[in-house]
């Protein structure tokens, strides 16, 4: 028996292993805003909106973000931009909050000030800050909000003609868009008041237009906005879009006075990072976020696995940034104090994932000839994500490259059909042969790409074997379901042609899973070896699938063996969870016994019913002389009292009663209290004092009083359904 334990491994030829560190990508953003009098004071106020949103919503801290105001430079001690805030980091609440509030510098410019419109300043300005030293690689994002009309006519910065400033600017604009695509700076634009769409559109196409390869809802496009709801809803999708994350569907309300109000967003399995933007207008508001088990979470620190950091709470716009959000449905829960107008407020989260696909091979040793399946899954930092529904938008591909042939691309599926093991279990498989003429070394490469998530491309290197290679392994593991904490069993079924060797087994890609190895020694011919795996940590690892690669290396530390880890976490239920259970079971028991009660209860006042009972009364000569129906809902007996050849109703109780008693048998009760004998039944006549006859037909099964049951004295052919089937009984809102 062989455990794996915790040493640190260096990553060999054959490694498929992952960033163990997988994060989103951060930005370098840039805010351009039109502060020339073409607008109105209102577009202003609502391109600040914007500016702060984007500064708070930011999903990595590494990001950074700057802020410049523009107009036009029409004379002396005028500029036609302003730094409003220089480029910083958003890594701390302090950092974004900073920033939220260096915002509010921006205003409507003045004509002393320089009121005009100079887009070319502000590219240029724009491209100044991208083009700084930059070691995290970021993505590249301008975004300008203006109203796209160009207006130097008064700025001698672009020659002394005026009649052709706007023309000169227009070509430096053209000549900047085009620097923009070589160094991959994209430009989203944002349309406020009376906006030029085809400038705008101009702007989009200028600068680079691929930042999440073909994903179409990624290219830069212009926006026109016309509320501060537009804002809202455009302005955060295309900060999503731009640096490849998804928005989800906003959820709105309205808030009373002192009053509270719910709102919902979902984040979905795939989401690693998250920032639940609110839009509560008013900063006397006062906003809490419960988790999808509705328990709240703090707005700075940790909880189990997640990150939180809010900003913004002092602010119309706040956000809560979520590292390892839990999945599901989040409540944002809004509180107005008094004093404070009823008011509309939304909210929605924008999210991504820094997923890491993870390759293996069913053969990491093939030689010229043989098949190999390659398989690829897709997990979080510490999860393999197996829900159909959430990988469906996703794009799993492979390829094989080498030397002595043209690259094959593999085609991966997940529907069970061989070489895949399992449908919908979110394992992808495909199928390739080496070909005979490749020589040295192979190279598999799996990806994984699609909306929202960061795309993630993993090699795997392995070499050919040559003559003197004489190990072939087979690793065996089980599916399980444990404990975090519990141990897992495997076996390495090893065939040796040659001489005792030494055998390693390494874990990667496996956060919630013990990294480590154990050497096994093979002796020559067949053998077979089992170990033992750790998986989760008590107390620590969350329910569900986990992440792992298995290896079997050979002495020269070459993969001969692999398989994915295929185990699930299920954490045991805690004593209050064992007596809520208790307390359903008793709950759904009371339940069953109660819907039976009330159904027996029912049914014996169905049986009581006499609604469906007609009496009719004939003399001596079996003349019918009267007919009386019973009365409709009243209770099980009804009386009533003969006057002459007539009967009528009673209310008061005199005179005879009529109620049912056994099968098709009705009781009859003279005015006494003395049963008549015999009972009554269609068909069936009963005498009376003074020679009256009294016979009755029952709807519920068809019958008559004279005769044949055939011919009921009413006109009855057939049987009919029961009348008191179909209405409520008295009482049976009591029951």
């Amino acid at each position: 028996m062989f455990v794996l334990t915790l040493l640190p491994i260096a990553i060999m030829p054959g490694s498929a292993v992952a960033d163990p560190d997988s994060e989103v990508r951060p930005v370098r953003a840039v805010v351009l805003v039109d502060e020339s009098g073409s607008l109105t004071d209102k577009d202003v106020l609502r391109e600040r909106d914007a500016a702060r949103t984007i500064v708070l919503s930011e999903l990595s801290p590494l990001s950074q973000v700057a802020v410049v105001g523009f107009g036009s430079s029409n004379g002396p001690g005028q500029a036609p931009v302003t730094l409003v805030c220089p480029l910083a980091e958003v890594t701390t609440a302090q950092d974004r909050e900073s920033l939220g509030k260096c915002v509010d510098k921006l205003h409507r410019r003045t004509e002393r000030e320089g009121n005009d419109t100079d887009h070319a300043a502000a590219l240029d300005q724009a491209m100044a800050i991208m083009n700084e030293p930059d070691d995290r690689e970021r993505a590249k994002i301008v975004f300008l909000l203006t109203d796209g009309r160009l207006d130097v006519a008064e700025s001698v910065r672009h020659g002394p003609d005026p009649q052709a400033r706007n023309s000169n600017a227009q070509r430096e604009i053209e000549a900047t868009l085009k620097e923009a695509q070589t160094a991959r700076v994209q430009v989203w634009p944002l349309g406020f008041g009376q906006a030029d769409r085809a400038a705008l559109d101009a702007f989009a196409a200028g600068g680079w237009r691929q930042p999440c390869g073909e994903q179409e809802s990624a290219r830069p496009k212009a926006r026109v906005v016309r509320t501060s709801a537009d804002v809202e809803r455009s302005l955060l999708e295309a900060f999503a879009y731009a640096r490849c994350a998804e928005l989800s569907y906003a959820d709105t309300g309205s808030l009373e006075e002192g009053g509270t109000t719910d709102l919902h967003v979902n984040i979905p399995i795939v989401a690693t990072d998250g920032s639940i933007v609110v839009f509560k207008r008013d900063k006397r508001v006062q906003v809490a976020y419960l988790d999808p088990n509705g328990e709240p979470v703090p707005k700075q620190g940790e909880r189990h696995e997640s990150v939180f950091q809010a900003a913004g709470e002092s602010d119309p716009v706040e956000s809560l940034r979520i590292r390892n959000p839990l999945p599901g449905r989040w409540t944002v829960r809004l509180t107005s104090p008094a004093g404070v107008q009823r008011q509309e407020v939304s909210t929605t989260v924008m999210w991504q994932g820094a997923l890491r696909a993870s390759i293996g091979l069913s053969n990491p040793s093939p030689r010229p000839g043989e098949r190999v399946t390659v398989r690829l899954r897709l997990q979080t930092r510490s999860a393999v994500i197996t829900d159909p529904a959430a990988l469906k938008p996703l794009r799993f591909s492979a390829q094989m490259s080498g030397d002595g042939f043209s690259t094959i691309p593999v085609e991966l599926s997940d529907g069970g059909t061989k070489p895949d093991r399992a449908a919908q279990d979110g394992e992808y498989s495909g199928d390739v042969i080496v070909p005979t003429t490749a020589t040295g070394r192979l190279s598999f490469l799996g990806r994984v790409s699609g909306p929202g998530v960061t795309s993630d491309e993993r090699p795997y290197d392995v070499l050919i074997p040559g003559p003197a290679d004489t190990l072939r392994a087979k690793l065996v593991l089980r599916e399980a379901t444990v404990e975090p904490g519990g141990e897992v069993s495997g076996a390495v079924q090893v065939t040796n042609d040659g001489a005792p060797a030494r055998l390693t087994l390494r874990l990667l890609d496996a956060p919630e899973a013990t990294i480590g190895r154990a050497t096994l020694t093979v002796p020559a011919g067949e053998s077979e070896h089992t170990f033992t795996l750790r998986a989760g940590r008590p107390g620590v690892s969350a329910d569900g699938p986990i992440g792992g690669l298995v290896q079997v290396l050979d002495p020269a530390g070459r993969p001969v063996a692999e398989d994915f880890l295929r185990v699930t976490l299920r954490r045991p239920m805690s004593l209050w969870q064992w007596l809520l259970i208790a307390a359903a079971v008793v709950l759904v028991f009371a339940a069953a016994i109660g819907a039976w009660l009330w159904g027996r209860r029912r049914a014996a006042r169905r049986a009581a019913d006499p609604s469906d009972l007609t009496l009719h009364l004939y003399g001596p000569d079996g003349v019918r002389r009267s007919q009386l129906r019973a009365p409709v809902d009243e209770g099980p007996e009804f009386t009533f009292v003969i006057s002459g050849d007539h009967m009528t109703r009673t209310h008061d109780g005199r005179g005879y009663a009529v109620r049912r008693g056994g099968g098709q048998s009705v009781v009859v009760t003279d005015p006494g209290g003395r049963p008549l004998e015999p009972a009554l039944r269609p068909g069936r006549r009963l005498e009376l004092p003074g020679g009256l006859l009294l016979g009755v037909d029952d709807a519920r099964g068809g019958g008559a009083v004279g005769g044949a049951p055939e011919h009921p004295a009413y006109g009855m052919t057939q049987p009919t359904e029961t009348t008191s089937r179909r209405r409520p009984m008295p009482g049976d809102d009591l029951l």
